[in-house]
Formats: C-alpha cells, sequence, structure tokens
C-alpha cells in the first residue's frame, strides 16, 4: 500500500490559528452564544496565556439543566494538548480517544491554534489520493433514524445513545427529509450575550418540540458511489459534520467528520489495534475484561487480517424489571476494507463475545470470497 501524503503533514500545516476561547468568569450562556456564532463545537477556557479547560457541546448535553448563568470554568473539563510539530494520524487518534471535536495547539505553553476535525477533513479534501477511495469504505450503513413528528427530546436521547452528533429525519414512509444534529440544539437552547433578553419557553417546552421545526433541510447527500473527497468538499462547502448516502429518497448510509477522523488515524503504523468502546462511561469497571475479549479474538483474527482500528458504541436498554439488554455497533477498520457488525444480549460480555464471533465469520467469509474470484480468473 502506498504510503498516504496525509503521513507527511504536520499540526502546523493545518490548524486554526487565533481561535476562539472563553474567560473563567464568562457564562455558559455567553460560551453557547459563541458557538453558535463562530459554528464551533469547542471553547478553550483561558486564564491569562493558560489553557484551564475547555467547554464542549457534548459536555453540555450530556450535564442536565445547567443554568445558562453558570461559570464556564464550572462546566469546562480538561484536554489534551497537541504540539504544532505533531503528525496527523497521531492527532486523530486522540480526537478519537478523547472524544473531542477539537484540541488546543500549545508551543512554549502559549496557546497557538485548535486543530479539528474539521481541519483534517480539509486536508483530505485538498489530497487527491481519496479520488478513488469509495464513501462506502467509510460510511456506517442502514442509520438509525427519528421521525419528523418525534419530540426534540427522543432525537437528544438517541444522539446521545448512538454517541452521534447528528441523525437523518424521516417522514412518515421513510422518506429522508432533514438532518439534526447538536448544532440545532444549541441554537435552541443558546442565549447569546448580545441579544436582548426575551421570554422563552421553559425548557421543558423547548425539549417538546417536534423535530420538523429544528431540522435542516434540503438534506445534503451523495449516492453510494461517491468518493470520499467529495464527501469531504461537501462538509466543508456546506459547513456540515455528516453526509447522507441516500438511495431512492431513503437514507441508506452516513458519513460523518469522525469516520473521516478515523480514516485518518488508521494510517498510523502501530504495534497494536487502536480500540474505541463508547457508550460505558458510567461503567468503567466493566472496560478490562472487555478488552480482554477482544483481545482474544484479535489474535486470531490477525492471521487473516492486518487489523487498524475498531470502535464499538454500546446501547444500553432497560427492558423489563431490572434487566438490561446491551446493543453493540462496530467497525473494524483492516488495510483493505471495512467490516460492520452488530450483536445484542441480555449480558453485555456475551453481547461482546458474540460480536467478535460474528465478525470473524465475516472476515474468513470474505476471505473464501476472494479465494473463489482468485481461482475463477486464472482459470478463466
Amino acid at each position: 500500500m502506498r504510503r498516504s501524503k496525509l503521513m507527511d503533514l504536520r499540526v502546523r500545516d493545518v490548524m486554526t490559528r487565533n481561535p476562539v476561547t472563553a474567560s473563567p468568569d464568562d457564562t455558559l450562556g455567553d460560551v453557547l452564544g459563541k458557538m453558535k456564532q463562530y459554528d464551533i463545537h469547542e471553547v478553550p477556557v483561558v486564564r491569562g496565556k493558560e489553557v484551564v479547560g475547555i467547554v464542549t457541546m457534548a459536555g453540555v448535553m450530556r450535564r442536565k439543566a445547567i443554568p445558562p448563568t453558570t461559570n464556564a470554568i464550572t462546566v469546562a473539563q480538561s484536554s489534551p494538548e497537541v504540539s504544532p510539530e505533531e503528525d496527523l494520524p497521531t492527532v486523530a487518534e486522540r480526537l478519537m480517544t478523547g472524544g473531542f471535536r477539537g484540541l488546543p495547539v500549545m508551543e512554549r505553553r502559549r496557546l497557538v491554534g485548535i486543530v479539528s476535525r474539521t481541519d483534517l477533513v480539509r486536508a483530505i479534501a485538498d489530497l487527491d489520493e481519496f479520488s478513488d477511495v469509495v464513501v462506502s469504505t467509510v460510511s456506517t450503513p442502514h442509520p438509525q433514524t427519528v421521525r419528523e413528528n418525534d419530540s426534540v427530546e427522543v432525537a437528544i436521547r438517541l444522539m446521545q445513545s448512538l454517541g452521534e452528533r447528528t441523525v437523518p429525519v424521516i417522514d412518515a414512509n421513510g422518506r429522508l427529509v432533514g438532518v439534526v444534529g447538536h448544532k440545532d440544539v444549541a441554537a435552541l437552547f443558546a442565549r447569546p450575550k448580545t441579544k436582548a433578553r426575551v421570554r422563552v419557553a421553559g425548557e421543558r417546552e423547548r425539549l417538546a418540540l417536534e423535530v420538523k421545526g429544528l431540522m435542516r433541510y434540503p438534506v445534503v447527500t451523495v449516492g453510494p458511489g461517491a468518493t470520499v473527497d467529495r464527501v469531504a468538499d461537501l462538509m466543508l462547502k456546506h459547513d456540515i459534520s455528516s453526509v447522507v448516502v441516500a438511495e431512492k429518497d431513503q437514507p441508506a448510509g452516513i458519513v460523518t467528520k469522525l469516520d473521516l477522523v478515523e480514516l485518518v488515524a488508521g494510517l498510523k503504523e502501530r504495534e497494536e489495534l487502536l480500540v474505541q468502546i463508547s457508550g460505558l462511561e458510567e461503567r468503567p469497571e466493566v472496560y478490562d475484561s472487555l478488552y480482554g475479549v477482544i483481545r482474544k479474538a484479535m489474535m486470531k483474527i490477525a492471521h487473516i487480517v492486518t487489523p487498524r482500528t475498531l470502535t464499538i458504541h454500546v446501547q444500553t436498554y432497560k427492558a423489563e424489571g431490572d434487566r438490561f439488554k446491551s446493543s453493540l455497533r462496530a467497525r473494524f477498520a483492516t488495510s483493505h476494507r471495512m467490516y460492520y457488525v452488530t450483536h445484542f444480549d441480555w449480558d453485555l460480555h456475551k453481547a461482546m463475545q458474540g460480536l467478535m464471533d460474528i465478525l470473524e465469520k465475516q472476515i474468513l467469509k470474505e476471505k473464501e470470497r476472494r479465494v473463489t474470484e482468485r481461482k475463477r480468473h486464472h482459470g478463466a
């Protein structure tokens, strides 16, 4: 496989200089207003020249009923820093593992910029090597959706459970009619400092609004045969974080900026597989045992393919009484293709084991298909 030109780029080549910042005494309303005004999802909190934390839209959405008057420093979280000389696959890996859309770039203890998913998407769009990479290699097939008459609260809960920032919206006939995401929710709840105070509906009333009153349309879409550089171009042109893959007016897949970040992270040569598990933030005690299940499976799979990245999202449903069902979605990137698998079980560890078994069977099936094709080709 040829070496990607992305490997030669550094943070200084793509970062955004003079980033938008907040002071510790700014209010959450001020910060949300800046996010809306500048169309960003992270705002570093700076005291003097020192970065003391970062406020993220995802972090705000995870916390409930935070008054807009809350100081920014109260809701800020710590974030890793990167230097201008780091390579892009390493930064992509940090964005993935930390769950951030952007990271502060520090030089001599001074904030000199921020490097974001958008910066990495721009790098992809600028390189012609992605003009022959089909969108199906990075898109998630059969995305979950919300209906246009669902409430905003339903959309928020779905995004939280999926670990996604955007979901497609369909009508009663399953046709794609819009998309709704964190940006739209932020616009609903933001109270910019520059605007006069007006009486707005309470939080419950806003959450009860129908999605169709909040969604964005028309939807930016591509067909199944589109290429990755085309998708990156559309994200930048329309200032969006996802592009829907549509067939016959129905959502057949979705590509997000995170998918493209994962593509960049997969370019890094590493001794071990990069594994990212989300959805279990409130159950940290299970990670070690789950990684044990994955490690055992990868020892067998690595004899067949060359693993690059494995991302797994866990959705937990309370089905009856004290019983919980765990639904797992995984994307496994190898040096040649992408695999998607899903599985569920009442027991989380059995669900993970079942997921790994299905993945191994898919890989073996693909290997047999390739062997059969080669035999047919040589026999022709």
